[in-house]
């Protein structure tokens, strides 16, 4: 095997585990924000009390005032690329292991202002 073929192996190799390494840490920040959408923000008595709704596609959050109508500024939660979680386009960091507390802590501060309750 020649040099370029052996330096080729070892970057496709080492882009393989960059790009595993990736989905695994986009793949935990969804499970976050899924079990955060499904125990904290879904069964709130107090969101749904204030008109605000919200639904989950699988990597972003949408909280929103329907009865606005179009002129309502809702709320963004995005699980980006890299594993970061974005609210209205602040970035809040990767999920980590052991974090989660802290995250959903932030999650609700960021609710609590956009929606001044």
């Amino acid at each position: 095997m020649s040099e370029l073929d052996k330096t080729l192996a070892v970057l496709e190799a080492r882009r393989a585990d960059e790009e595993a390494d990736r989905q695994r840490r986009r793949a935990a920040a969804c499970t976050f924000l899924k079990d955060f959408y499904e125990v904290d923000v879904a069964p709130s008595r107090k969101l749904k009390q204030r008109g605000i709704a919200s639904s989950f596609d699988g990597g972003r959050l949408l909280l929103e005032r329907p009865e606005e109508g179009h002129f309502s500024e809702g709320l963004a939660i995005v699980v980006g690329e890299q594993g970061e979680i974005d609210v209205g386009g602040k970035s809040l960091g990767r999920h980590q292991d052991g974090d989660t507390a802290a995250k959903k802590s932030e999650l609700i501060a960021e609710i609590i202002s956009h929606f001044s309750l």
